[in-house]
């Protein structure tokens, strides 16, 4: 976790918010207590759930902040402990209230590069969903498309959404080097697509070393980020008019459990089209059986993945999914002999066996 160096004094309050918000400001409310849960994950980088209930794993978390920052450690988030959040760079309470707005109008972003290596080739676009690190500090915005061999463009694609898990030994680290297989044999995503020989599109984003998504899972940010991959599918891929979206699958490793879960229970138009989460050793989060089966029988068209490895931390909570005995999730104990591994010993079957897929 990351060490606070400053100090936050009680006149210091009224410059960090402005003076009308702070006299009518009600702590005990739903939005309030959602507003605390966003500012710890994105300045202690935790996961907590951000459900407006404010329980154990919540004060533990503002306790933990308190005694970082240098105030009174009692768990209660005043005005002084909302400065010192503040501070450290999460946004103001009423971001919780009124979501800043994401454009969804299309825009094309900018192409960093173009690789070759595996065939056909992989567009980096800068895609800048404001990612913002534990440390504080920004993430390079890049998003890897991945176009497969003999990849025939058709009137609607179908897209693979991949989230990455955490980067502790490499935090820096962007989607180029991370599916590298040259680099980092565990993650040869682009050539599991080409084996497969299904003509779909992977395209992952650079998120933060302990897979922060910054815009993407805040409302309207699945929407604005697929229309910008459409976009750039027509200014620098294979296709001459922009296509329509078909079907998604979204797939994670590890950390990225939370953000899958996040964007497949949102309300965005594109989480309509999601046909079937993946996720690979990932079942680490509060909530990820009930709320998992939850969005399983209420989308009884989609389908459900989940690889965890016996004797594990993911262990419990898939075992618990899959007591609740739901048609359309399929738990399995993964083979694979290493954490890093879970993804690629079932990217093949998975995406070979998605139905809809060409």
């Amino acid at each position: 976790m990351s060490q606070f160096n400053f100090q936050v004094e009680p006149f210091e309050y009224q410059s960090k918010l402005d003076g009308k918000w702070q006299s009518e400001i009600n702590r005990n409310t739903h939005d309030n207590n959602r507003w605390l849960q966003r500012a710890v994950n994105q300045v202690l980088g935790l996961r907590l759930v951000e459900d407006g209930i404010s329980g154990t794993q919540t004060r533990s978390a503002i306790r933990s902040f308190q005694q970082r920052a240098g105030l009174l450690v009692d768990g209660i988030a005043g005005a002084r402990t909302e400065a010192a959040l503040i501070a450290a760079g999460a946004p103001k309470p009423g971001s919780v209230i009124q979501v800043p707005t994401i454009p969804t109008a299309p825009s094309i972003p900018t192409l960093l590069k173009r690789e070759s290596s595996p065939p056909t080739s992989t567009l980096y676009v800068e895609i800048d969903l404001r990612i913002t690190d534990s440390s504080g500090k920004r993430v390079v915005p890049m998003t890897g498309i991945f176009i497969p061999a003999n990849f025939s463009p058709q009137a609607s694609v179908d897209l693979i959404l991949y989230l990455h898990g955490f980067k502790a030994q490499h935090p820096n680290l962007t989607i180029d080097g991370y599916w590298n297989r040259q680099q980092y044999a565990h993650w040869p995503l682009r050539e599991g697509v080409n084996d497969s020989q299904r003509n779909v599109i992977l395209v992952a984003p650079t998120l933060g070393s302990r897979s922060q998504t910054g815009r993407l899972t805040q409302a309207g940010g699945l929407d604005a980020y697929l229309d910008q991959v459409l976009s750039a599918l027509t200014a620098y891929g294979p296709y001459r008019t922009k296509p329509g979206l078909a079907n998604i699958m979204l797939a994670c490793h590890s950390g990225g459990g939370y953000p899958m879960r996040r964007l497949a229970t949102g309300n965005d138009r594109y989480a309509a089209l999601i046909r079937e989460c993946w996720g690979f050793d990932c079942t680490y989060n509060t909530g990820d059986d009930t709320l998992w089966a939850q969005w399983a029988r209420s989308h009884p068209q989609s389908r459900l993945y989940i690889y965890y490895r016996a004797d594990t931390r993911t262990e419990p909570l898939s075992l618990s999914l899959k007591r609740k005995n739901v048609l359309n999730v399929f738990v399995k104990a993964s083979s694979a002999s290493d954490h890093n591994l879970v993804p690629i010993t079932h990217w093949r079957e998975r995406i070979q066996s998605a139905p809809f897929l060409r």
